[in-house]
């Protein structure tokens, strides 16, 4: 009797070692706030339908999509024969053969390893089919900005019953490329409470800030806007430092990040590909917040430089937003964004950029008569 008890025992052993050395994708330490979006995915996974089920989870640069995804992948794909998680499609489909580089990695995923040589995106798609056409498969593609890296993937046919294909993105229309039915999931900026929770974690290592920190912590938690990318970068930056480098942070806040936050939102507004709808996005966090969108509307129709089209782009970018009362809104992380990008055309000389929107600066330039012939309003 002993020797098949040792036998079991080993079998378990070595079953253990095979799902330990199963690839779990690494989430941050500290998840606030993800609770209820995590569910409510989890809950869309675990429906029994018939079809092949896509959704997208969407939201403004540095919400948190793509930590919601690996959350969700993580809890869910041992119940799937296969799974695979693209990771930042964006930049890969970028370089050079990079939708194949993605096809190349969901075929390795899905054949554990056991692939030929892609040669061309149209190849790809045909191995795609082949591989998934009698599995129960999790994809998630993050990072999504272009339909031909959606195209790449998932144009391949039919997928098995039961299959989950998930997208994260900035872009809430990409959606609709697809024939099937598609569940959607925005996934919006947290409230106070949890936004200082979070910034807590990550500068004080607990829950919530100190008394003596508290009232500075929530007035770096209100420069946020409730965005979890800047939570997480300011409050780390700012964790073990005492005195001055608080009295800076409440000042400058954005200085504390060497432009971290700034480079990633920008990555949205560099995605935009004609320079009207650039140039209307800038208009507006310079000189449109909180008017109404008929009124700005009216003002684009009349110039032959913006497109009439331009409004709702950005809205579907999610670089800016139709509040209840039609007024157009901007979170403050993009609106800073879009004067720094301005004040980048020229650091030094006000009166060489583009955009002047403080009345301070314009009386200056008014006194020293060094405004450029390009674009001038006021406030």
């Amino acid at each position: 009797m002993c020797r098949p008890e040792a036998k079991f025992i080993q079998d378990i052993v070595k079953k253990a070692g095979e799902m330990l050395k199963r690839t779990i994708l690494h989430v941050p330490s500290y998840l606030v706030g993800i609770d209820a979006q995590v569910k409510a995915i989890n809950s869309w996974i675990q429906e029994r339908l018939e079809e092949v089920n896509f959704a997208v989870i969407y939201g403004i640069a540095g919400v948190g999509k793509t930590t919601i995804a690996k959350t969700v992948f993580n809890l869910n794909f041992e119940q799937f024969d296969c799974w695979s998680f693209l990771k930042d499609a964006r930049d890969t489909s970028k370089q050079y053969n990079g939708l194949v580089q993605l096809q190349t990695q969901l075929l390795s995923d899905m054949l554990k390893g056991g692939i030929q040589k892609i040669n061309n995106v149209d190849e790809g798609i045909i191995q795609i089919k082949y591989a998934t056409q009698f599995k129960k498969v999790l994809i998630v593609l993050d990072d999504v900005d272009d339909v031909d890296q959606l195209k790449s993937i998932l144009e391949a046919g039919k997928l098995h019953n039961g299959s989950k294909i998930i997208i994260t993105t900035r872009d809430c229309h990409l959606q609709s490329f697809h024939d099937q039915p598609c569940k959607e999931f925005r996934i919006m900026p947290l409230d106070d409470s949890e936004s200082l929770q979070l910034f807590s974690w990550h500068a004080f290592r607990q829950s919530q800030p100190s008394e003596y920190y508290l009232q500075d912590s929530k007035n770096i938690v209100r420069y946020c806007g409730g965005l979890p990318l800047a939570l997480e970068v300011i409050g780390f930056s700012l964790s073990g430092r005492t005195g001055d480098s608080w009295k800076r942070a409440i000042r400058e806040p954005e200085a504390l990040d060497a432009g971290k936050i700034h480079k990633i939102l920008r990555v949205s507004y560099d995605s935009l590909q004609d320079d009207r709808d650039k140039n209307l996005f800038l208009d507006i966090a310079c000189f449109f917040i909180g008017e109404d969108r008929t009124f700005v509307e009216r003002i684009v129709e009349s110039c032959d430089f913006y497109r009439n089209v331009g409004i709702q782009e950005l809205i579907d970018k999610n670089l800016i937003s139709i509040d209840k009362d039609n007024k157009l809104a901007m979170h403050q992380l993009f609106r800073k964004m879009g004067w720094e990008i301005v004040r980048q055309e020229s650091p030094e000389n006000h009166g060489e950029r583009s955009r002047i929107w403080c009345h301070g600066d314009s009386f200056k330039i008014l006194r020293k008569k060094t405004v450029r012939s390009l674009l001038f309003a006021f406030t």
